[in-house]
């Protein structure tokens, strides 16, 4: 029987494969290839597309090979129902093996990685089974590793080691200057040198690796770039937070194989740094342990090129910090920093999320913001443990002919819901102020975000008059608590809240709000304590305006006076206009504040009210002439008060002797001596006044009259 599975040979490839496992020879032909089964014979043919595949670095392994069941042209015979199977080796057994794919239309397409792959059909034509053989191949194109040395000579030394990478056939060497020098390593095995003696400086070189098989070139790589001197040069492309911050590991290309690098490293603190060596790095991966997690770090690559000169990775690249707060047992705050370098806008933004424990919880939240640094996750269980990761990707760098992108990912925190039993304090904007409807009432508004959890439980603290004794006031479920009881003395009230959520951790107390206290410290004056929320609240502010505003009886509401940024101002001149013998009086300070719920929300609160009494007047004459000529009222000592309920007043003579006594201050002395009939003689008189005011003021005044005739 012909063998024809030997038609099906067509390349050899030499294929680097992941991690630098290297073939450079087809693998024999499994043993069922050669001697088929009992029961089979060897007929029937295969087309493979592609028989080689050419991968390039970056993109995907797999390669989509589609085989198809043909005529073997030596027999004639085209197999009936074939069945395929892929990497066949010695072990292969025909009759126990369930990994067949059945054709559909004689043919099937089967993703393959990196490597030699045997694959096997089996069919069956006029009751004889029968079997075939071929050999696919998938190549890793990854560019030579070479060094070029000249040390300030014009010789230039180009060196091709024995490494993982080096495996290709031919290498052509493009000098720079015109001329190329082609390496066989089927006749010139490595390690090998080239030397080239230039007429000036050296030029700038480059390398290609080819792959021959079959007598043909096949995937060649990409011309890559070799500067003389700058050997060992390498490029950084991911750096990898580890181990909750302790450790880092970094990936870098340019490296010599088994040549060890200095990994140098410096704290990331804005400014220029001293750079020291904390670990080494070897074939293109570096673990850097013993790092402060909450501290930010600079990694940079040194080695010595062929002249032993220091030559530095081309990049520097600096870790991110995630730092999560728990805000309750449904809400995380995550904050982190944008990497000092590279110092461009990063091209990509993302968040992993995951549970631990969980294998389909892993959420990968993009940002269409790139340069955020802030993220609050208010989808959160308090049952879970959550592992969330910052990633970061930059534009591409090209080096040695290759775009590589720039990968930053922040060390994995894990968030336990429950790991404190006391959250910190909370941060919520607080409106407290005395309801403008209920003077007997302050009114506590924590403006909290629409995600809040509604099962959460806000407990009230209160103390008075600038004492730091703060008593529990009561709990609500909401987040709006009526302070009732309010005392009739003026005081000023501070308050304080926490938040117990729903699985029971329970917030710090948070900083005290304080109510506005209107007091007068001096006769027509009114003052007022500031209106202040804690600083740690507000990312900014406008200036505290204060509205001064009187209760008008008339009207039977508020009445704004006067607006000012002081916390004082003269009423006086409203009491001397006054038709009332008491004013009522309040404040109402107002700001806008920026947080990091809101902007520009407006805020306001009422202090209590304060009424000032309206001092009573009493208005006596000067002198009278009570002879009879006019005009009336001044033929007559007569006293008026305004905001006097009632009053008396006694008239002395010079000797200190009573001549005339009202019990009313609606009555008036006539000029007359105490018998009323006889005309008291010109001259000055004293008097004595009693009053009580509509207030309820007792008071006294005295003063003396000139009486004329």
């Amino acid at each position: 029987m012909p063998q024809i599975i030997n038609k099906a040979i067509k390349f050899i490839v030499c294929l680097l494969v992941v991690h630098g496992a290297i073939a450079q020879n087809p693998p024999p032909k499994p043993k069922i290839c050669t001697t088929p089964t009992s029961g089979y014979l060897f007929a029937g043919d295969m087309s493979i597309a592609p028989p080689i595949s050419c991968v390039g670095l970056g993109g995907s392994t797999l390669t989509n090979v589609v085989v198809t069941n043909k005529r073997d042209a030596a027999t004639g015979i085209t197999v009936d129902n074939p069945i395929f199977y892929f990497d066949v080796d010695d072990n292969f057994d025909i009759n126990t093996s369930t990994k067949g794919v059945p054709g559909v239309g004689n043919k099937v397409t089967q993703p393959l990685d990196l490597g030699f792959h045997w694959i096997l059909m089996k069919g069956d034509k006029n009751g004889n089974k029968y079997l075939s053989c071929i050999l696919q191949e998938n190549i890793r194109t990854i560019e030579p590793t070479v060094t070029a040395s000249a040390c300030g000579g014009n010789t230039v030394t180009l060196t091709i080691p024995d490494a993982a990478e080096n495996k290709h056939n031919r290498y052509t060497i493009d000098w720079g200057d015109g001329t190329t020098a082609i390496i066989n390593t089927a006749s010139t095995p490595l390690p090998l040198e080239r030397k080239k003696t230039y007429p000036g400086t050296p030029n700038d070189i480059k390398i290609q690796g080819i792959y021959i098989r079959n007598g043909s070139q096949v995937c060649p790589t990409n011309f890559k770039l070799i500067q003389p001197d700058a050997g060992s040069s390498t490029l950084i492309h991911t750096l990898d937070g580890e181990n909750g911050g302790k450790e880092a590991k970094l990936q870098f290309v340019g490296f010599v194989p088994g040549e060890t690098y200095d990994i140098m490293v410096a704290p990331d603190n804005g400014v220029t740094n001293t750079f020291t060596k904390l670990a080494e790095g070897l074939n293109g991966n570096a673990t850097i342990t013993g790092l402060d997690p909450n501290a930010k770090y600079c990694f940079k690559i040194k080695s010595k090129n062929s002249c032993g000169l220091d030559v530095f990775s081309v990049n520097t690249i600096c870790s991110v910090n995630l730092k999560p707060t728990i805000k309750s047992s449904s809400s995380i705050d995550l904050k982190w920093n944008t990497p000092t370098e590279p110092n461009g806008i990063p091209s990509k933004l993302s968040i992993a999320r995951d549970v631990k424990g969980c294998t389909s919880c892993l959420n990968n939240i993009p940002f269409t913001n790139p340069t955020a640094t802030t993220y609050s996750d208010n989808t959160v269980d308090c049952a879970n443990i959550y592992l969330f990761r910052v990633a970061y990707k930059y534009p591409v760098i090209s080096f040695n002919g290759t775009d590589w992108p720039i990968n930053i990912r922040s060390a994995q925190v894990e968030v336990n819901m429950k790991s404190n039993q006391t959250a910190p304090k909370p941060n919520y904007l607080v409106q407290v102020g005395f309801d403008p409807n209920d003077e007997q009432m302050v009114r506590i508004n924590i403006v909290t975000d629409p995600n809040t959890s509604l099962q959460n439980i806000y407990k009230f603290y209160r103390a008075e008059n600038d004492s730091q004794n703060f008593i529990p006031l009561g709990e609500r479920n909401t987040n709006v608590f009526d302070d009732v009881a309010i005392s009739a003395d003026v005081k000023s009230y501070c308050y304080k809240y926490l938040i117990e959520d729903k699985c029971g951790v329970t917030t710090e107390l948070s900083d005290p709000f304080c109510t506005i206290s209107l007091s007068s410290k001096s006769q027509g004056m009114l003052n007022w304590t500031p209106y202040l929320i804690p600083p740690d609240i507000f990312t900014s502010s406008s200036p505290v305006d204060y509205s001064l505003e009187y209760f008008d009886e008339g009207l039977s509401s508020f009445i704004p006076l006067q607006t000012t940024e002081k916390l004082e101002e003269s009423v006086q001149e409203l009491l001397n206009s006054s038709g009332q013998s008491e004013i009522k009086f309040r404040v109402m300070g107002r700001q806008y504040v920026t947080t990091d719920l809101y902007t520009d929300q407006f805020i306001n609160s009422y202090s209590n009210p304060f009424i000032l009494k309206v001092p009573p007047g009493i208005y006596i004459p000067t002198a009278f002439t009570p002879d009879g000529q006019g005009p009336a009222e001044s033929e007559i000592f007569k006293i008026n008060g305004k905001f006097v309920s009632t009053g008396s007043f006694k008239i002395f003579d010079r000797w200190g002797g009573t001549i005339f006594e009202a019990n009313s201050l609606s009555e008036a002395w006539d000029g007359t001596q105490q018998n009323g009939l006889t005309p008291a003689p010109p001259g000055t008189y004293a008097y004595t006044v009693y009053a009580v005011s509509d207030t309820g003021e007792v008071f006294t005044k005295t003063g003396s009259v000139l009486l004329l005739r």
